[in-house]
Protein backbone atom coordinates (compact mmCIF):
# COMPACT_ATOMS: atom_id res chain seq x y z
CA UNK A 1 0.00 0.00 0.00
CA UNK A 2 1.05 3.41 -1.26
CA UNK A 3 2.20 6.09 1.27
CA UNK A 4 -0.46 8.45 -0.53
CA UNK A 5 -3.01 5.65 0.29
CA UNK A 6 -2.35 5.66 3.66
CA UNK A 7 -2.71 9.50 3.50
CA UNK A 8 -6.21 9.27 2.16
CA UNK A 9 -6.91 6.34 4.14
CA UNK A 10 -6.32 8.56 7.40
CA UNK A 11 -8.01 11.35 6.50
CA UNK A 12 -11.30 8.96 5.82
CA UNK A 13 -10.58 7.66 9.70
CA UNK A 14 -10.01 11.59 10.62
CA UNK A 15 -13.63 12.37 8.67
CA UNK A 16 -15.30 9.76 11.10
CA UNK A 17 -13.91 10.86 13.97
CA UNK A 18 -15.30 14.20 13.66
CA UNK A 19 -18.49 13.25 12.69
CA UNK A 20 -18.95 11.17 15.64
CA UNK A 21 -17.84 13.89 17.62
CA UNK A 22 -20.46 15.84 16.22
CA UNK A 23 -23.30 13.09 17.30
CA UNK A 24 -21.83 12.99 20.42
CA UNK A 25 -24.79 14.89 22.36
CA UNK A 26 -26.73 12.33 20.72
CA UNK A 27 -25.13 9.11 21.24
CA UNK A 28 -24.74 9.75 25.67
CA UNK A 29 -28.41 10.33 25.38
CA UNK A 30 -28.79 6.57 24.17
CA UNK A 31 -26.77 5.64 26.58
CA UNK A 32 -29.56 6.75 29.09
CA UNK A 33 -32.13 5.34 27.22
CA UNK A 34 -30.41 1.55 27.15
CA UNK A 35 -29.36 2.01 30.88
CA UNK A 36 -32.24 -0.01 32.22
CA UNK A 37 -33.03 -2.78 29.55
CA UNK A 38 -29.33 -2.68 27.93
CA UNK A 39 -27.02 -1.78 30.24
CA UNK A 40 -23.72 -3.64 28.35
CA UNK A 41 -24.53 -1.11 25.39
CA UNK A 42 -25.07 1.91 27.01
CA UNK A 43 -21.76 1.44 28.58
CA UNK A 44 -20.50 0.98 25.09
CA UNK A 45 -22.60 4.26 23.80
CA UNK A 46 -21.51 5.89 26.55
CA UNK A 47 -17.66 5.16 25.94
CA UNK A 48 -18.50 6.22 21.83
CA UNK A 49 -20.04 9.33 23.42
CA UNK A 50 -17.17 10.26 25.27
CA UNK A 51 -14.83 13.31 23.10
CA UNK A 52 -12.01 12.80 24.10
CA UNK A 53 -12.49 9.12 23.41
CA UNK A 54 -13.36 9.26 19.97
CA UNK A 55 -10.55 10.68 18.29
CA UNK A 56 -8.31 7.56 20.04
CA UNK A 57 -10.69 5.45 19.04
CA UNK A 58 -10.92 5.73 15.60
CA UNK A 59 -6.11 6.11 15.39
CA UNK A 60 -6.52 3.01 17.02
CA UNK A 61 -8.46 1.43 14.10
CA UNK A 62 -6.44 2.99 11.51
CA UNK A 63 -3.21 1.58 13.32
CA UNK A 64 -5.51 -1.80 12.70
CA UNK A 65 -5.43 -1.15 9.23
CA UNK A 66 -2.11 -0.19 8.77
CA UNK A 67 -0.54 -3.03 10.96
CA UNK A 68 -2.88 -5.48 8.32
CA UNK A 69 -1.47 -3.19 5.39
CA UNK A 70 2.16 -2.51 6.23
CA UNK A 71 3.11 -5.43 8.66
CA UNK A 72 3.60 -5.40 12.41
CA UNK A 73 7.86 -3.86 12.15
CA UNK A 74 7.07 -1.20 9.39
CA UNK A 75 4.05 -0.05 11.37
CA UNK A 76 5.57 0.12 14.52
CA UNK A 77 8.81 1.98 12.72
CA UNK A 78 5.66 4.10 11.87
CA UNK A 79 4.26 4.72 15.33
CA UNK A 80 7.94 5.22 16.63
CA UNK A 81 8.51 8.29 14.85
CA UNK A 82 5.47 9.97 15.99
CA UNK A 83 6.21 12.20 19.17
CA UNK A 84 3.94 11.16 22.17
CA UNK A 85 5.81 14.24 24.52
CA UNK A 86 3.09 16.96 24.42
CA UNK A 87 0.41 13.49 25.20
CA UNK A 88 2.70 12.51 28.34
CA UNK A 89 3.07 15.77 29.83
CA UNK A 90 -0.34 16.50 29.74
CA UNK A 91 -1.29 13.27 31.81
CA UNK A 92 1.36 14.34 34.28
CA UNK A 93 1.02 17.71 34.44
CA UNK A 94 -3.14 17.60 34.99
CA UNK A 95 -2.47 15.47 37.87
CA UNK A 96 0.03 17.59 39.76
CA UNK A 97 -2.02 21.07 39.00
CA UNK A 98 -5.42 19.24 40.59
CA UNK A 99 -3.57 18.16 43.48
CA UNK A 100 -5.14 19.67 46.98
CA UNK A 101 -2.07 21.53 47.79
CA UNK A 102 -2.26 23.12 44.38
CA UNK A 103 -6.16 23.50 44.07
CA UNK A 104 -6.16 24.67 47.57
CA UNK A 105 -3.75 27.49 46.99
CA UNK A 106 -5.09 28.24 43.69
CA UNK A 107 -8.93 29.47 46.11
CA UNK A 108 -6.74 31.08 48.57
CA UNK A 109 -5.42 33.32 45.52
CA UNK A 110 -8.80 33.90 44.03
CA UNK A 111 -10.71 34.53 46.48
CA UNK A 112 -7.98 36.54 48.14
CA UNK A 113 -7.80 39.01 44.97
CA UNK A 114 -12.15 39.39 45.11
CA UNK A 115 -11.95 40.35 48.70
CA UNK A 116 -9.41 43.33 47.44
CA UNK A 117 -12.11 44.41 44.78
CA UNK A 118 -14.05 47.25 45.95
CA UNK A 119 -17.34 45.95 45.03
CA UNK A 120 -19.94 43.41 46.79
CA UNK A 121 -18.21 40.34 47.88
CA UNK A 122 -20.91 38.20 45.16
CA UNK A 123 -19.99 40.46 42.31
CA UNK A 124 -16.77 40.46 43.53
CA UNK A 125 -15.90 36.63 43.57
CA UNK A 126 -17.78 36.21 39.81
CA UNK A 127 -15.62 39.08 38.74
CA UNK A 128 -12.33 37.46 40.09
CA UNK A 129 -13.30 33.32 39.24
CA UNK A 130 -14.09 34.12 35.97
CA UNK A 131 -10.58 36.47 35.16
CA UNK A 132 -7.84 35.17 37.93
CA UNK A 133 -9.16 31.61 37.24
CA UNK A 134 -8.57 31.10 33.83
CA UNK A 135 -5.33 33.38 33.93
CA UNK A 136 -4.51 30.85 36.32
CA UNK A 137 -4.53 28.81 33.85
CA UNK A 138 -1.10 29.06 32.27
CA UNK A 139 0.64 28.58 34.96
CA UNK A 140 -1.50 25.19 36.58
CA UNK A 141 -2.74 24.17 32.35
CA UNK A 142 -6.71 24.92 31.28
CA UNK A 143 -8.01 21.50 33.05
CA UNK A 144 -7.22 22.15 36.05
CA UNK A 145 -7.77 25.92 35.93
CA UNK A 146 -11.85 25.32 34.72
CA UNK A 147 -11.91 21.94 37.49
CA UNK A 148 -11.30 25.18 39.84
CA UNK A 149 -13.29 27.91 38.49
CA UNK A 150 -16.24 25.57 38.31
CA UNK A 151 -16.08 24.63 41.86
CA UNK A 152 -15.66 27.77 42.88
CA UNK A 153 -18.69 28.95 40.78
CA UNK A 154 -20.98 26.27 41.96
CA UNK A 155 -19.74 27.03 45.66
CA UNK A 156 -19.89 30.85 45.97
CA UNK A 157 -22.13 31.99 43.27
CA UNK A 158 -25.06 28.71 41.66
CA UNK A 159 -25.13 26.82 45.39
CA UNK A 160 -26.53 30.26 47.47
CA UNK A 161 -28.70 30.84 44.28
CA UNK A 162 -30.46 27.44 44.80
CA UNK A 163 -33.38 27.34 42.70
CA UNK A 164 -33.65 30.69 41.33
CA UNK A 165 -30.83 30.30 38.99
CA UNK A 166 -32.30 31.87 35.31
CA UNK A 167 -31.36 30.38 32.35
CA UNK A 168 -29.81 33.05 30.76
CA UNK A 169 -27.28 34.16 33.62
CA UNK A 170 -26.44 30.40 34.10
CA UNK A 171 -25.18 30.20 30.09
CA UNK A 172 -23.74 33.62 30.14
CA UNK A 173 -21.45 32.51 33.01
CA UNK A 174 -20.77 28.97 31.51
CA UNK A 175 -19.72 30.45 27.94
CA UNK A 176 -17.54 33.02 29.17
CA UNK A 177 -16.15 30.73 31.59
CA UNK A 178 -15.34 28.52 28.60
CA UNK A 179 -14.20 31.13 26.21
CA UNK A 180 -12.14 32.52 29.41
CA UNK A 181 -10.51 29.33 29.74
CA UNK A 182 -9.74 28.67 26.43
CA UNK A 183 -7.85 31.84 25.94
CA UNK A 184 -6.35 32.14 29.50
CA UNK A 185 -3.81 29.41 28.85
CA UNK A 186 -1.97 31.45 25.91
CA UNK A 187 -0.07 33.33 28.60
CA UNK A 188 2.56 30.30 28.40
CA UNK A 189 3.34 27.26 25.79
CA UNK A 190 2.20 24.49 28.12
CA UNK A 191 -1.36 24.74 29.18
CA UNK A 192 -3.40 24.71 26.45
CA UNK A 193 -3.71 21.65 23.97
CA UNK A 194 -3.73 23.78 20.97
CA UNK A 195 -0.60 25.12 22.10
CA UNK A 196 0.77 22.62 23.35
CA UNK A 197 0.23 20.49 20.22
CA UNK A 198 2.34 23.20 18.00
CA UNK A 199 4.86 24.86 20.70
CA UNK A 200 7.76 22.10 20.13
CA UNK A 201 7.15 21.61 16.19
CA UNK A 202 7.03 25.46 15.69
CA UNK A 203 9.69 26.44 18.68
CA UNK A 204 7.00 28.78 20.34
CA UNK A 205 7.99 29.25 24.03
CA UNK A 206 6.66 31.39 27.33
CA UNK A 207 8.20 34.59 25.85
CA UNK A 208 6.55 34.43 22.51
CA UNK A 209 3.45 33.31 23.61
CA UNK A 210 2.95 36.33 26.24
CA UNK A 211 4.44 38.86 23.61
CA UNK A 212 1.95 37.68 20.62
CA UNK A 213 -1.01 36.23 22.55
CA UNK A 214 -0.79 36.79 26.24
CA UNK A 215 -1.23 40.16 26.98
CA UNK A 216 -4.31 40.44 24.04
CA UNK A 217 -5.63 37.13 26.47
CA UNK A 218 -5.86 39.31 29.50
CA UNK A 219 -7.33 42.29 27.93
CA UNK A 220 -10.13 39.75 26.48
CA UNK A 221 -11.19 37.95 29.76
CA UNK A 222 -11.10 41.44 31.77
CA UNK A 223 -13.75 42.78 28.73
CA UNK A 224 -15.65 39.29 28.60
CA UNK A 225 -15.86 39.28 32.66
CA UNK A 226 -17.34 43.19 32.46
CA UNK A 227 -19.91 42.01 30.24
CA UNK A 228 -20.62 39.11 31.98
CA UNK A 229 -21.03 41.04 35.27
CA UNK A 230 -23.24 43.62 33.68
CA UNK A 231 -25.82 41.32 31.88
CA UNK A 232 -25.99 39.34 35.31
CA UNK A 233 -26.21 42.05 38.35
CA UNK A 234 -29.44 41.74 39.03
CA UNK A 235 -29.21 38.13 39.84
CA UNK A 236 -25.79 38.46 41.43
CA UNK A 237 -27.51 40.77 43.73
CA UNK A 238 -29.90 37.92 45.08
CA UNK A 239 -26.78 36.62 46.83
CA UNK A 240 -26.48 37.88 50.75
CA UNK A 241 -22.85 38.52 52.12
CA UNK A 242 -22.48 35.99 54.56
CA UNK A 243 -23.00 33.36 51.58
CA UNK A 244 -19.61 33.84 49.73
CA UNK A 245 -17.26 33.90 53.32
CA UNK A 246 -14.07 31.80 52.29
CA UNK A 247 -14.32 28.69 53.95
CA UNK A 248 -11.04 27.14 55.23
CA UNK A 249 -10.08 23.82 54.92
CA UNK A 250 -10.62 21.37 57.47
CA UNK A 251 -7.27 20.43 57.72
CA UNK A 252 -4.45 23.03 56.79
CA UNK A 253 -1.62 21.83 54.72
CA UNK A 254 2.10 22.74 55.68
CA UNK A 255 3.36 25.01 53.29
CA UNK A 256 6.36 22.53 52.43
CA UNK A 257 4.04 20.32 50.77
CA UNK A 258 2.86 22.55 48.47
CA UNK A 259 6.15 24.09 47.67
CA UNK A 260 7.24 20.47 46.88
CA UNK A 261 3.79 20.64 44.55
CA UNK A 262 5.03 23.21 42.92
CA UNK A 263 8.70 21.85 42.12
CA UNK A 264 6.90 18.65 40.67
CA UNK A 265 5.42 20.71 38.39
CA UNK A 266 8.20 23.43 37.52
CA UNK A 267 10.52 20.12 36.93
CA UNK A 268 7.63 18.52 34.67
CA UNK A 269 7.69 22.08 32.63
CA UNK A 270 10.79 22.28 32.19
CA UNK A 271 11.33 18.38 31.08
CA UNK A 272 7.70 18.70 29.01
CA UNK A 273 9.87 17.54 25.52
CA UNK A 274 11.37 14.87 27.58
CA UNK A 275 9.32 11.47 28.06
CA UNK A 276 11.26 9.47 30.17
CA UNK A 277 12.10 12.28 32.50
CA UNK A 278 8.11 13.59 32.78
CA UNK A 279 7.25 9.94 33.47
CA UNK A 280 9.96 9.14 35.85
CA UNK A 281 9.08 12.12 37.66
CA UNK A 282 5.60 11.16 37.62
CA UNK A 283 6.67 7.84 39.66
CA UNK A 284 8.75 9.78 42.29
CA UNK A 285 5.52 12.37 43.14
CA UNK A 286 3.01 9.00 43.30
CA UNK A 287 5.37 7.73 46.25
CA UNK A 288 5.18 11.59 48.05
CA UNK A 289 1.48 11.83 47.07
CA UNK A 290 1.19 8.36 49.32
CA UNK A 291 3.38 9.28 51.98
CA UNK A 292 1.31 13.17 52.51
CA UNK A 293 -1.93 11.50 51.44
CA UNK A 294 -3.46 12.82 54.93
CA UNK A 295 -3.42 16.13 53.22
CA UNK A 296 -4.08 15.09 49.84
CA UNK A 297 -7.63 14.50 47.63
CA UNK A 298 -8.06 11.78 44.96
CA UNK A 299 -5.50 11.68 42.35
CA UNK A 300 -7.28 12.57 38.98
CA UNK A 301 -5.73 10.15 37.20
CA UNK A 302 -8.87 8.53 34.80
CA UNK A 303 -9.75 12.38 33.59
CA UNK A 304 -6.17 12.92 32.93
CA UNK A 305 -5.74 9.82 31.10
CA UNK A 306 -9.00 10.80 29.40
CA UNK A 307 -7.09 14.33 27.97
CA UNK A 308 -3.55 12.82 27.16
CA UNK A 309 -5.36 9.61 25.41
CA UNK A 310 -7.35 11.95 22.86
CA UNK A 311 -3.97 13.82 22.59
CA UNK A 312 -2.35 10.74 21.54
CA UNK A 313 -5.08 10.14 18.90
CA UNK A 314 -4.73 13.29 17.43
CA UNK A 315 -1.11 12.70 17.36
CA UNK A 316 -1.89 9.28 15.08
CA UNK A 317 -4.93 10.98 12.91
CA UNK A 318 -3.03 14.24 11.88
CA UNK A 319 0.01 13.21 11.22
CA UNK A 320 -0.84 12.29 7.47
CA UNK A 321 -3.11 15.08 6.51
CA UNK A 322 -0.70 17.39 5.17
CA UNK A 323 -1.39 16.13 1.58
CA UNK A 324 -4.55 17.96 1.31
CA UNK A 325 -4.42 20.81 3.80
CA UNK A 326 -0.43 22.16 2.63
CA UNK A 327 -2.30 23.71 -0.12
CA UNK A 328 -5.68 24.77 1.48
CA UNK A 329 -3.73 26.55 3.37
CA UNK A 330 -1.97 28.32 1.17
CA UNK A 331 -4.57 29.67 -1.49
CA UNK A 332 -6.66 31.04 2.00
CA UNK A 333 -6.31 34.65 2.56
CA UNK A 334 -5.55 35.88 5.99
CA UNK A 335 -8.69 36.79 7.24
CA UNK A 336 -10.23 34.14 5.12
CA UNK A 337 -8.04 31.55 7.29
CA UNK A 338 -9.07 33.40 10.29
CA UNK A 339 -12.70 33.23 10.03
CA UNK A 340 -12.44 29.59 8.79
CA UNK A 341 -10.47 28.09 11.62
CA UNK A 342 -12.50 30.12 14.27
CA UNK A 343 -15.53 28.76 12.43
CA UNK A 344 -14.40 25.13 12.34
CA UNK A 345 -13.07 24.93 15.91
CA UNK A 346 -16.29 24.70 17.73
CA UNK A 347 -17.70 21.77 15.31
CA UNK A 348 -14.51 19.58 15.98
CA UNK A 349 -12.04 20.36 18.85
CA UNK A 350 -9.89 23.61 18.73
CA UNK A 351 -6.64 21.22 19.66
CA UNK A 352 -6.99 19.44 16.21
CA UNK A 353 -7.17 22.39 14.41
CA UNK A 354 -3.81 23.25 15.23
CA UNK A 355 -2.57 19.64 15.59
CA UNK A 356 -3.61 19.40 11.85
CA UNK A 357 -2.04 22.66 10.74
CA UNK A 358 1.58 21.37 12.41
CA UNK A 359 1.47 19.28 9.58
CA UNK A 360 1.86 21.60 7.21
CA UNK A 361 5.29 22.39 5.94
CA UNK A 362 6.48 25.94 5.00
CA UNK A 363 3.18 27.57 6.64
CA UNK A 364 3.84 31.78 7.41
CA UNK A 365 4.47 32.66 10.73
CA UNK A 366 0.95 35.08 10.10
CA UNK A 367 -0.71 31.97 9.08
CA UNK A 368 0.75 30.30 12.48
CA UNK A 369 -0.62 33.03 14.53
CA UNK A 370 -4.13 33.37 13.10
CA UNK A 371 -4.65 29.41 13.21
CA UNK A 372 -3.81 29.07 16.76
CA UNK A 373 -5.68 32.45 17.76
CA UNK A 374 -8.90 31.37 15.98
CA UNK A 375 -8.79 28.02 17.18
CA UNK A 376 -8.64 29.33 20.99
CA UNK A 377 -10.96 31.75 20.29
CA UNK A 378 -13.83 29.54 19.48
CA UNK A 379 -12.79 26.84 22.27
CA UNK A 380 -16.03 27.90 24.46
CA UNK A 381 -18.56 27.95 21.88
CA UNK A 382 -19.56 24.43 22.11
CA UNK A 383 -19.22 21.29 24.60
CA UNK A 384 -16.56 19.50 22.43
CA UNK A 385 -14.97 22.46 21.03
CA UNK A 386 -12.19 22.46 23.98
CA UNK A 387 -11.10 19.83 26.14
CA UNK A 388 -11.11 21.32 29.54
CA UNK A 389 -15.18 22.03 28.73
CA UNK A 390 -16.68 18.74 29.46
CA UNK A 391 -14.98 18.15 32.37
CA UNK A 392 -16.60 21.94 33.52
CA UNK A 393 -19.79 21.39 32.54
CA UNK A 394 -19.95 17.98 34.53
CA UNK A 395 -19.07 20.18 37.71
CA UNK A 396 -21.92 22.83 37.06
CA UNK A 397 -24.81 20.24 35.87
CA UNK A 398 -26.22 20.02 38.84
CA UNK A 399 -27.52 23.69 39.10
CA UNK A 400 -28.81 23.64 35.38
CA UNK A 401 -32.82 23.56 36.09
CA UNK A 402 -33.25 21.12 32.99
CA UNK A 403 -29.50 18.91 33.75
CA UNK A 404 -29.24 18.62 29.97
CA UNK A 405 -27.02 20.92 28.28
CA UNK A 406 -28.95 22.49 25.74
CA UNK A 407 -26.32 23.71 22.60
CA UNK A 408 -27.79 26.52 21.41
CA UNK A 409 -28.33 28.54 24.63
CA UNK A 410 -24.44 27.63 25.04
CA UNK A 411 -23.80 29.23 21.51
CA UNK A 412 -25.37 32.25 22.98
CA UNK A 413 -23.60 32.87 25.48
CA UNK A 414 -20.41 32.16 24.53
CA UNK A 415 -20.67 34.36 21.45
CA UNK A 416 -20.42 38.06 22.66
CA UNK A 417 -17.13 36.87 24.71
CA UNK A 418 -16.38 35.14 21.19
CA UNK A 419 -16.69 38.24 19.31
CA UNK A 420 -14.58 40.41 21.99
CA UNK A 421 -11.53 38.02 21.97
CA UNK A 422 -11.38 37.59 18.39
CA UNK A 423 -11.67 41.30 17.48
CA UNK A 424 -8.62 41.52 20.16
CA UNK A 425 -6.39 38.41 18.49
CA UNK A 426 -7.24 39.84 15.23
CA UNK A 427 -6.79 43.37 15.77
CA UNK A 428 -4.14 44.27 18.94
Amino acid sequence: MQTSMISVLATVFFVCALLQSLFAARILKLSDQLRSKHPSWARFCHFAGEPEIIFSLWAALFMVVLMFAWGLDESFHWLDQRNFSEAAFVVVIMVLASTKPITVLAEKIILGLARRLPLPEPIAAYAMILTAGPLLGSLITEPAAMTISALLLKSRILDPLKAQIPKRFFYIMLGTLFVNISIGGTLTHFAAPPVLMVARIWDWGTPFMFTNFGWKAIIAIILNTLLAVWMSRATLAQIGKEQVEPVEPKKSIPPWITLVHLGFIALCIIGVHHPAFVIGLFILFLGFYDITRDYQSRVKIEESILVGFFLGGLVILTAKQGWWLSPLLGSIENLALYAGTLVLSPITDNAAMTSLASQVENLSEASKYLIVAAAVVGGGMTIIANAPNPAGFALLRGSLPSKRLSPKHLFLGALPPTLIAAIAFYLL
